[in-house]
């Protein structure tokens, strides 16, 4: 009697109880997988279009048009993975986060991206510069463009990677003591948020430019 009263009691406590934690958070989806996916249904449009609109007009009739649309979607891309990125290193410095792995590899696409934006930027840089572009005729209508947003863009974007290869090497090379250190949370969540800034204030100010004279 004392037996069935007892499985009775763990049978009702076990139905009470709210799911674990550890259940909660494997349901969770991953912030990887979720990049993956985004990247998956970003190649499908993009086959999409090209399978179904003239090439040249997808591009534009600039020599310059195929690197300066790789330099637009890495940016763009960019954009996305740092801001993800940005959540989960707000979720690091208050303690929440569980899906450590997710940061580590994320951190490194961030240094993969930040990079190869940078180094197509400047290779859209040398169209700027060139005679009769977009640099000549913004320094004869508007030089403000030029000296300050653009300029300020141009060399501002360079402190991403710097700061994206801080926060990956300090992610894979501190791992283990990242749950019990709260300062070193703290810093490299200002390292995360730091590139985070300066990648979207470069973004805003690219599409800007672009949008008044593109090369």
């Amino acid at each position: 009697m004392r037996e069935m009263k007892k499985n009775n009691k763990e049978d009702s406590q076990r139905l009470s109880d709210p799911p674990s934690t550890e259940k909660v958070e494997e349901a969770e989806p991953s912030p990887f997988i979720t990049i993956v996916g985004w990247a998956v249904i970003s190649l499908f449009f993009i086959l999409l279009l090209l399978t179904t609109s003239p090439f040249g007009a997808f591009l534009g009739t600039s020599e310059w048009a195929v690197v300066s649309a790789l330099h637009g979607m890495l940016a763009t891309l960019g954009v996305v993975i740092v801001t993800v990125v940005g959540y989960l290193g707000w979720r690091l410095y208050i303690g929440q986060l569980r899906a450590y792995s997710d940061l580590r590899i994320l951190s490194i696409l961030t240094v993969l991206v930040s990079a190869a934006t940078i180094i197509f930027g400047n290779w859209v840089y040398i169209a700027y510069r060139s005679p009769g572009g977009p640099r000549a005729y913004f320094l004869a209508n508007n030089p403000a463009i030029h000296e300050v947003f653009f300029e300020f863009k141009e060399f501002i974007a360079l402190f991403t990677l710097p700061l994206a290869i801080v926060a990956a090497y300090s992610l894979w090379t501190y791992r283990d003591s990242l749950p019990q250190n709260k300062q070193l949370r703290t810093t490299i969540t200002i390292v995360i948020v730091m590139t985070w800034t300066i990648f979207m204030v470069t973004y805003i100010l690219g599409a800007a430019v672009t949008k008044l004279r593109s090369v």
